[in-house]
C-alpha cells in the first residue's frame, strides 16, 4: 500500500503523516490487492480540509471531510472509505454464487422445501 501526501496551506508535519498512515492501515483488512492512496489535507477560510482517494483494481473510491478539526476531517474521511470498501467487498461476495446453487439444486429437494426458496416464490420446480 502506498500513501501520499499533498499539504495545501498548511505545514507538514509527522504527526499528521502518522495519524492519516495510522487510519489507512485498516483498509488492508478489506482487500486482498494492491492499492494506491493520496491523502490531500489543507486549510479553506475557517475549515480544516481531509480529501482521501483510493485507487484499487479498477475503482476509484473519493472521500471529502470538512470540520473545524483536522484530525476529525481526517477520521471522517477514512471512515467514509472503509464504507465504500466494505460495500465494494459484499459486492464482489458470493451473493449471485449463493442463487446460482439454489437454482441448480432445487429441482433435487423436495417439493415443500422449493416454495421456501428466495426468489422462486411458489411455482414448482422440476427437472
Amino acid at each position: 500500500m502506498k500513501v501520499q501526501f499533498t499539504f495545501r496551506k498548511i505545514e507538514a508535519t509527522d504527526a499528521l503523516k502518522d495519524h492519516v498512515t495510522k487510519r489507512t492501515e485498516k483498509f488492508q483488512k478489506f482487500v486482498t490487492y494492491p492499492m494506491e492512496i493520496h491523502v490531500f489535507l489543507g486549510v479553506e477560510k475557517e475549515y480544516h480540509c481531509a480529501e482521501i482517494t483510493c485507487r484499487a483494481e479498477h475503482h476509484e473510491m473519493v472521500a471529502v471531510a470538512k470540520t473545524s478539526d483536522l484530525y476529525e476531517s481526517i477520521d471522517l474521511a477514512s471512515r467514509k472509505i472503509e464504507t465504500q470498501l466494505k460495500k465494494q467487498r459484499e459486492k464482489r461476495k458470493g451473493h449471485t454464487a449463493a442463487h446460482l446453487i439454489t437454482r441448480d439444486k432445487a429441482g433435487r429437494l423436495g417439493a415443500d422445501v422449493a416454495a421456501d426458496l428466495p426468489h422462486q416464490g411458489k411455482r414448482k420446480i422440476s427437472r
